[in-house]
């Protein structure tokens, strides 16, 4: 056999062997490369509406220029904020679990047991998935595409906000006030009443004995940034009496006119406030 035909034998082994490699190359990289849940980046103003719809409840959140409502109620800006930034957040981790609808029902991602979340925007929907039940020892939960097959165990801020309760979505900051802005302080506990009024920063009561000036200033820090502990129920709202209120302060600026008008119910175990701007 002469040296050419043996160094075109040679020259064709080298190209399979490389041939071969490359496949076994592109094969490995295929099989290793984990099946993962995609969240899409989006950006908050390019998003109109939210929506978790559930068995028992629904949340919606819309956005109103550069605020949000949930539930028609002013939604808190910093749980907005964490819902786009968990869903841009590249460190949650998920595994592929099933890849057949017969296991939907089983895993809780079926539309009778499952959470369906929306995100639309632009007249279109950007997200579309089913949440359904806990992982094992109740770290993750499983969730799927609309109309795709697979879910996924999906861990993270994102899945959690699933069952995040309607009362977390809302602003519970109801009252932002600036205290050197109020010269007069109205209070009504049942039948017991008095006022304060501010000379420079001094506070005397209306018949004009003096007043710890120091105490009325912090009073004066619980109206600063005056945050709810929650929202009352409807049957809570229905039983609060504020006519007349059981507690009631009033708080006037300079010219006299009312900053603010808080009145109080007391209910079992619980406070029911209600805030107005003095035209009630």
């Amino acid at each position: 056999m002469s040296s050419k035909v043996l160094l075109r034998i040679a020259l064709v082994l080298m190209i399979a062997l490389a041939a071969w490699a490359l496949l076994a190359v592109l094969r490995r990289a295929a099989t290793d490369s984990p099946v993962t849940f995609l969240l899409p980046h989006m950006a908050a103003d390019s998003v109109e509406t939210i929506e978790y719809l559930g068995r028992q409840d629904t949340i919606r959140l819309a956005r109103q220029g550069e605020h949000w409502t949930v539930n028609g109620h002013p939604a808190a800006p910093k749980v907005v904020e964490a819902f786009f930034r968990a869903m841009a957040d590249t460190t949650a981790r998920s595994e592929l679990v099933a890849q057949s609808a017969e296991s939907h029902a089983r895993l809780g991602v079926d539309s009778a047991a499952g959470k369906h979340l929306t995100v639309s925007g632009g007249g279109k929907k950007l997200l579309d998935i089913w949440f359904g039940s806990r992982g094992p020892d109740f770290e993750g939960f499983y969730v799927r595409h609309a109309g795709d097959n697979q879910v996924f165990l999906l861990r993270g801020t994102f899945a959690d906000l699933t069952v995040q309760p309607l009362d977390d979505w809302r602003e519970k900051q109801v009252l932002t006030l600036a205290t050197d802005s109020v010269a007069r302080i109205d209070v009504v506990r049942g039948k017991q009443s008095y006022s304060l009024a501010r000379s420079g920063s001094a506070w005397t009561f209306a018949k004009g004995s003096a007043a710890d000036s120091a105490r009325v200033a912090r009073f004066l820090t619980l109206f600063k940034e005056l945050r709810a502990t929650g929202f009352p129920t409807t049957s809570q709202a229905d039983s609060a009496k504020f006519a007349p209120a059981e507690r009631k302060v009033t708080l006037f600026g300079a010219a006299g006119q009312p900053r603010a008008v808080l009145s109080l119910d007391s209910l079992p175990s619980v406070f029911v406030l209600r805030i107005g701007d003095g035209g009630e």
